[in-house]
């Protein structure tokens, strides 16, 4: 009896170790039809660069990989084409959802943000905050039970995940994290990251943080990005 009992601990242990340890493929969907149509040519405008920017965004690979202490988020952009049509779209088409390299380290509760910004790299340090509103509303993404999750962003829309309990660990893709299982599927206003495919590995994935780009805060770079734009405007009216 006694042996039965160590067997099936050991089994227990590794099936939940293995699910700890794997490669997630989220695909991204677009949906235009949110929020108020535009009014005005220069509204009509950037919404036509936004549903050209999503048409670029669908054909990237979103790729998260993660251990049962530490995530790594980033995008598969592939080859730039040639023959751009709208180089503001495709610039843009990479920050539909997160901007960057995004990592983060459960134990220690911090994120890694690395991204371009005024045309220089930065590595963005931040905390990961269990601030999710937890609902009993749930659904299957692919063969995983998901519950629904929301919280405000700091613009006042709402941001949307199902995660799975099914998966214990607080990782997401494009930064989000802090949920009590693996986020499947993220919505933010029009954009949506969601489960594409999922490869369980039965051995740990080694994970290496970002290290380069100037380190700062979150909070520091906003307000050096304020203050850039507040530089620009004054430029304009002289």
């Amino acid at each position: 009896m006694k042996q039965i009992i160590i067997i099936f601990t050991y089994f227990f242990v590794h099936f939940v170790y293995s699910q700890q340890n794997a490669i997630v493929e989220y695909e991204y969907l677009y949906n235009p039809n949110l929020g108020d149509k535009p009014t005005n040519e220069i509204m009509q405008r950037a919404a036509s660069i936004n549903d050209k920017a999503a048409e670029y965004a669908k054909q990237y690979r979103y790729i998260l990989k993660f251990n049962p202490n530490e995530s790594y988020y980033y995008i598969d952009a592939g080859m730039k084409p040639d023959d751009l049509e709208d180089p503001m779209a495709y610039h843009l088409s990479k920050m539909m959802i997160g901007h960057g390299i995004f990592y983060q380290n459960a134990p220690k509760r911090y994120t890694l943000n690395q991204k371009e910004s005024m045309h220089q790299l930065y590595l963005v340090k931040d905390t990961i905050k269990n601030d999710w509103t937890i609902s009993y509303e749930k659904k299957m993404i692919g063969s995983y039970k998901c519950y629904k999750a929301t919280k405000k962003c700091q613009c006042g829309q709402d941001i949307v995940a199902w995660f799975t309990p099914e998966i214990p660990v607080p990782f997401g893709p494009a930064g989000y994290g802090g949920a009590p299982g693996l986020i499947l599927q993220l919505t933010f206003f029009k954009h949506t990251l969601r489960l594409k495919k999922i490869k369980l590995l039965k051995k740990p994935i080694s994970i290496t943080p970002p290290d380069k780009g100037e380190p700062i805060t979150k909070v520091k770079l906003e307000n050096r990005q304020w203050n850039r734009r507040m530089e620009l405007m004054e430029r304009r009216r002289h």
